[in-house]
């Protein structure tokens, strides 16, 4: 006699670059067990490959990974733990550097906090149309960076060194246009992009900027409260690790 099966709950959530409504379900023991696992590795590039392997497998519909933007990923992530593990992150926060209130304050202390995910969204009213003009006839159609390549490349300073950003640029072009004439990116070598991207001038160097400097991230804001005077200070938590912390 066959065991019985466990029925699971569906929710739905839109993808915030597209507006995509979604069917997904929670994790199961065995996508929790590979989470563990990436985590325990320390592996950026081990973790980003977990999250986008657990989400892909809870997801009903199919969809493309390579198409989800970092905070795509970062959202849709937080949701789907959310409904996995618990609707409220409670964090113990130390103190931040930039807080120092009171004579009694040092860096030992901390503060409880709990957030619930239905209040964490991701603001993409600063998004930029990835359609740029870069000539009256030359444009250009960017997309966002996966959240591996984002990861893969960010240093010890969490930061990006430009020579990582002209990478991640030239990773992120569609396709360059002329006139009626689609140049896809695949089908062009690295250096014939970069010996583009180089050709630009500032002005049209700034629209691309633009664009990945408008790419919107997932971003709340707390009230960090001190232990010894009761002095609340305003935080904004960003990025998924900020919500693990």
């Amino acid at each position: 006699m066959a065991l019985p099966k466990v029925s699971t709950a569906t929710y739905t959530l839109k993808i915030p670059s597209s507006g995509k409504e979604v069917t997904y379900r929670p994790f199961l023991v065995k996508e929790e067990k590979q989470l563990l696992m990436a985590m325990e590795s320390n592996d950026t590039k081990v973790m980003a490959k977990a999250m986008s392997n657990i989400v892909s497998a809870c997801t009903e519909e199919e969809i493309d990974m390579d198409d989800l933007a970092p905070f795509d990923l970062e959202y849709f992530f937080l949701n789907l733990r959310a409904k996995s593990i618990g609707d409220v992150i409670k964090l113990q926060m130390r103190r931040p550097d930039n807080i120092n209130c009171c004579e009694a304050s040092n860096e030992e202390d901390f503060c409880e906090i709990e957030i619930p995910v239905e209040n964490i969204n991701v603001d993409t009213s600063k998004m930029v149309d990835p359609n740029l003009k870069i000539t009256k006839d030359i444009g250009v159609k960017l997309k966002y960076p996966r959240f591996d390549q984002v990861q893969g490349m960010a240093t010890d300073a969490n930061e990006l060194k430009a020579e990582d950003i002209f990478k991640m640029i030239i990773n992120c072009i569609d396709h360059i246009s002329q006139g009626d004439e689609i140049y896809k990116a695949k089908d062009h070598t690295k250096k014939e992009l970069n010996d583009f991207i180089e050709s630009l001038n500032s002005e049209q160097f700034l629209g691309i900027r633009n664009f990945f400097e408008g790419m919107p991230r997932l971003r709340h804001d707390i009230s960090w409260e001190c232990p010894n005077c009761k002095k609340n200070e305003k935080i904004t938590l960003e990025g998924l690790e900020s919500f693990f912390g």
